[in-house]
């Protein structure tokens, strides 16, 4: 129970009282805790000395009047539940007491009424500030790391993209392709597990060949052909398709393919649009114009840091057959 300090009258909670005077007594809740609760020295901040704000008639004023003065208070007990854990019993009980579809379902519909989508990151001014904070930053994913994931995905169904995901990757492809945006700030490590793929000299090679080839004509300077001006459009099954060279001196374009996959799915229809294109400046360069570099070669490189290549290369390098 709560008493009124000026009438003496009961409430059965602090709203009833917060209530009774304001309306009988003319003073709203922080003008009658100062006159009739408030203990010396409250109000002022025990760190810094500023004001501090207040809160309510059961509360009164904060000890501290920032974030910063509360994180230097002295006496708060600090990583009270670090190691603890809740009881299995509170655990389950908070599960059967919990949809987690009704939840989620409310959730979005509340997103819908505020924002106008089912979740704040489909805002484009979120989406934005998401890019912002994300540029620059590469992470590379170990081998354990990429193993939970697999797992993780497994368990809750999701290992296989649904879908609408594989229609939003497909529109996004089409996108950048139809609006010739260029390729190169998208060179990056291949996580192919049977491909021998690094960096040589500053240039991203996806085969053994490519490094073989790069080596050979170290003295050569190139560039990558994953540049729009060097894009080859060409069409399978009626469908407008684009397809990048992998090597430009400034004045010829090669293309490094093994003979074995001249013919490849469509490697036939992207060299012969090449030839169509470009005539004499365009090369198709395979093991029998530049032979392979030994094994014991391309370990020498990587020692030297001359090549640069990650771990799952490593392991395809172990079976190199050269």
């Amino acid at each position: 129970m709560d008493t009124c300090k000026i009438c003496d009258k009961e409430f059965k909670n602090l709203k009833g009282l917060t209530t009774h005077v304001n309306s009988k007594h003319n003073l709203n809740g922080r003008e009658y805790y100062d006159k009739y609760l408030k203990r010396v020295g409250e109000g002022g901040c025990i760190v810094c000395g500023d004001e501090t704000t207040y809160r309510n008639a059961g509360v009164g004023y904060l000890v501290t009047c920032s974030i910063e003065c509360r994180n230097n208070n002295k006496n708060i007990k600090r990583d009270y539940w670090k190691g603890k854990s809740q009881s299995k019993e509170t655990i389950v009980k908070r599960i059967q007491n919990t949809n987690q579809k009704t939840k989620q379902e409310n959730w979005e519909k509340s997103n819908m009424l505020k924002y106008g989508v089912t979740h704040p990151s489909m805002l484009d001014s979120v989406k934005n500030k998401i890019s912002i904070s994300n540029k620059g930053k590469v992470i590379e994913r170990d081998t354990e790391w990429q193993n939970n994931i697999i797992e993780s995905k497994r368990k809750n169904g999701t290992l296989k993209h649904s879908d609408e995901t594989k229609s939003k990757i497909g529109g996004s492809l089409n996108k950048y392709h139809s609006l010739n945006i260029d390729r190169e700030k998208y060179i990056s490590k291949s996580n192919n597990i049977s491909h021998f793929c690094g960096w040589y000299n500053g240039l991203h090679f996806r085969s053994s060949l490519e490094l073989s080839f790069l080596f050979m004509n170290k003295d050569v300077t190139f560039i990558s052909c994953e540049k729009n001006e060097y894009k080859i459009i060409y069409e399978k099954d009626s469908k407008p398709k684009v397809y990048y060279p992998d090597y430009t001196d400034g004045d010829i374009i090669y293309e490094i393919k093994p003979s074995t996959l001249l013919e490849y799915k469509d490697n036939d229809l992207k060299i012969n649009k090449g030839l169509e294109l470009y005539g004499d400046k365009y090369k198709v360069i395979t093991e029998k114009e530049v032979p392979y570099l030994e094994k014991t070669k391309i370990l020498e490189l990587i020692e030297i840091e001359v090549v640069r290549v990650n771990e799952k290369s490593l392991s395809v390098l172990k079976n190199y057959k050269h």
